[in-house]
């Protein structure tokens, strides 16, 4: 791919290239630099000053191909600028970091669908950076003479966390790798830990909740039965006292199962609701959020038998009240 060339003694890359491309003017030179078309030992650089030592291999892009890797860079430069981090990527998976009040997705029966305004989710963040990444790769193939993949693009929704909470969420990047997570959530999925901080203190440091969980089809509540009901699900939540503070209790959450609203609701059914959670019953708002973290999730990529794990650090608002 490209021109390779060897470099045969210590220099500044930008003199170096003046050497290798003596037909080309010095300035046609330099926008080949800071264009991103110069690769240095495999790396892409535009660095005019970048030192050279003998023995560093040189690629010089086709023009076309560091256009479109440059395009795929500022789309996952658009994603962090929304406030979302990429903590892993594959060809099949999509880890991402979350930020409180952006919804996972959109649905046609809560506030987004009501607003005036159009509300930015998560989905559509990513399926817009995955669509153009396809794009340019499929740019990048066709340039290098490789069969593009011309399958669709777009990214699967596997599970979600509520619009307040932050944290780890993975998304799949083809529908196979949606089934294959979804169909072995139980047995792929080998960690997947909340904090939270409840308000008051617990009776118990720690414990299992375990309920039925019904939603409300008009106020979209979630109603928590400790008999099996018709049409409940089955919910058991896992929790360990971190610390405590005056008013609250630092709590971390382990999931059996992974219902709507789980933890909030078994955090209201602890008599100690989520800090934040009006909803559920919840007096304070130390945060001026819902003070519950999506801290870890580790998993085994089906594809390639590794374990995948991925932790997001306590937003700084959550932080203050440790």
């Amino acid at each position: 791919m490209g021109q390779n060339f060897k470099v045969g003694r210590d220099c500044a890359l930008l003199e170096y290239l003046f050497e290798i491309m003596p037909d080309r003017s010095r300035t046609s030179v330099k926008n080949m630099l800071s264009k991103g078309q110069v690769q240095v030992n495999g790396e892409s650089t535009t660095a005019f000053d970048r030192p050279l030592r003998k023995g560093d291999k040189i690629t010089i892009l086709p023009k076309g191909v560091s256009i479109a890797r440059n395009m795929r860079s500022d789309a996952r430069e658009d994603v962090l600028r929304a406030g979302v981090g990429i903590l892993f990527e594959d060809e099949n998976y999509i880890v991402v970091d979350k930020p409180s009040g952006m919804l996972t997705v959109s649905s046609a029966r809560g506030s987004a669908a009501k607003s005036p305004r159009k509300e930015q989710t998560l989905y559509a963040i990513l399926n817009a950076y995955i669509k153009m990444s396809a794009r340019m790769q499929r740019k990048e193939d066709l340039i290098e003479g490789r069969q593009p993949d011309r399958s669709t693009a777009k990214v699967w929704i596997i599970h979600r966390i509520d619009k307040g909470t932050s944290g780890v969420l993975v998304f799949a990047k083809n529908e196979r790798a949606k089934d294959l997570l979804q169909s072995k959530w139980k047995e792929l999925v080998l960690e997947r830990r909340y904090v939270a901080w409840l308000e008051g203190h617990l009776d118990k440091e720690q414990g299992a909740v375990q309920s039925w969980l019904l939603e409300n089809p008009k106020s979209l509540k979630m109603t928590s039965y400790h008999t099996e009901v018709k049409d409940g699900q089955l919910a058991i939540t896992h929790y360990k006292l971190i610390s405590e503070s005056k008013y609250y209790s630092r709590v971390e959450f382990s999931l059996e199962s992974g219902r709507k609203n789980q933890i909030r609701v078994h955090a209201a059914d602890l008599g100690h609701p989520v800090a934040g959670d009006e909803k559920y019953g919840a007096q304070t708002n130390p945060a001026r959020r819902l003070a519950l973290h999506a801290e870890t999730l580790v998993f085994k990529n089906p594809f390639t038998g590794k374990t995948v794990k991925c932790t997001s650090p306590l937003p700084e608002n959550l932080t203050r009240l440790a």
